[in-house]
């Protein structure tokens, strides 16, 4: 999580990526605690019910990359402790973001 951090913090002046955390543990009030914990300060949605019976998570972590249309551009389940996953996620925003941020501010359309 201080590696998800390290992200959101570096794309925190940038309005077109959103971070989303789900938690799935079933008593949502451990969420709070550990945010303050650790200094996290991203955003994270009690999913429990979410995450096993509609996305059919199995294992965690994922990480996905949903462009602005809701198509996921990038599904990855696991982590690699090395700087290469912060590389890799930060590559990935680059790619996707940029199309995503461009189709939704289309002359005369509004945010």
């Amino acid at each position: 999580m201080p590696r998800l951090q390290k992200l959101v913090e570096q794309y925190k002046d940038r309005p077109n990526v959103l971070f989303l955390s789900f938690n799935i543990d079933q008593n949502p009030g451990f969420i709070g605690p550990f945010m303050q914990q650790h200094k996290l300060s991203f955003t994270v949605l009690p999913a429990y019910s979410f995450a096993t019976d509609t996305l059919k998570v199995t294992g965690i972590p994922q990480n996905w990359i949903v462009d602005s249309t809701g198509v996921v551009r990038l599904k990855g389940i696991g982590y690699d402790e090395s700087a290469k996953w912060e590389k890799e996620m930060g590559d990935a925003i680059n790619k996707f973001a940029p199309a995503a941020f461009a189709r939704a501010t289309e002359p005369g359309e509004t945010k």
